[in-house]
């Protein structure tokens, strides 16, 4: 989520032309001194923004006005769960944000527009495409620039590259009776760890990939909740060179208790379910049949795991 907490500083910087940067909080304040220490604290974060709420809650500034604040506040911060979590209040008072020279956004359509692109994050969390294609749409309807910000095309595109890998590999059955190697020197097949379960998770990962590294203690806390739940899982390093070496190094390193296995030199799981960027996790139904092929951390992959009846 780094590009969004880059595009909400950008967006608070866009949306804080109309703040002032003056006006202090130091004894007794009338309601104009207030507004300005508020705008000042609402769009810099080493400002001490809750004691210029507070002072302004005091001088009985506007509650909307007040509500303008918090939200640019946290969008400054980078709190997106906060911000998504304001969404009910926003939309309650939408039509009474001061616009124009005298609030914090520039037009009505842009406050509707935030709303939106709000909105279209949060399905796009919840994996709820239905409601996140709508609400990307009236986003960019209202205020494209704010959709821009968000990075809302980047979203859509992986969400139609998705559709299409998942078209791609509806016809597809991994081999299933493949020998695989494991650290531990023994060798196995994915038939066999697939006996009895619901489903095999893979995480396609190397020693030379800092992403795949980073989410190591994802990939154990899944190791850890679901193969209760009849989900067997595991790491499957990809190297070319010296791959037993490096997985053994991970493997003791980050302390990944859990079946660490080989792909095979001529990378058969890999090019048959056109792999060609890592971090990749896959599932697998005990037939062969893929049931998910992308990144470890897409929500999809929690929505794909419920309909097979299992939590993450």
């Amino acid at each position: 989520m780094k590009h969004i907490f880059t595009s909400l500083l950008i967006l608070v910087s866009s949306l804080s032309v109309f703040a002032q940067n003056e006006g202090t909080v130091s004894g007794a304040v009338t309601s104009e001194d207030a507004v300005a220490a508020l705008r000042a604290a609402a769009v810099d974060q080493e400002a001490d923004f809750d004691t210029a709420y507070s002072q302004a809650e005091a001088a009985g500034v506007d509650d909307v006005l007040l509500l303008e604040s918090k939200v640019l506040r946290l969008l400054g911060g980078g709190d997106l769960q906060a911000v998504l979590d304001m969404i009910p209040v926003m939309e309650q008072h939408a039509d009474e944000f001061v616009v124009g020279a005298g609030g914090f956004f520039s037009n009505r359509s842009q406050v509707y527009g935030l709303i939106e692109n709000l909105k279209a994050l949060r399905a796009n969390d919840a994996g709820d495409w239905e409601a996140f294609e709508s609400h990307v749409k009236e986003g960019f309807w209202k205020s494209p620039e704010l959709s821009n910000m968000f990075g809302m095309a980047r979203l859509v595109s992986e969400r139609h590259e998705s559709l299409a890998q998942n078209e791609a590999m509806q016809n597809i059955r991994i081999p299933m009776d493949l020998e695989i190697l494991s650290v531990d020197g023994t060798t196995t097949t994915l038939a066999q760890v697939a006996q009895g379960k619901k489903a095999v998770l893979l995480d396609f990962w190397a020693s030379w990939c800092g992403p795949c590294i980073m989410l190591m203690p994802e990939l154990k806390n899944k190791a850890d909740v679901l193969p209760s739940q009849g989900v067997f899982v595991a790491g499957m390093n990809t190297d070319r060179s010296d791959p037993l070496k490096h997985a053994r190094e991970v493997q003791e390193k980050h302390g990944m208790d859990m079946p660490w296995l080989i792909e095979p030199a001529s990378s058969p799981f890999s090019s048959a379910l056109a792999i060609n960027s890592i971090p990749r996790m896959i599932l697998l139904s005990p037939d062969g049949k893929v049931l998910f092929n992308g990144h470890p951390m897409s929500p999809e992959l929690t929505t794909t795991l419920a309909s097979i009846g299992v939590n993450l």
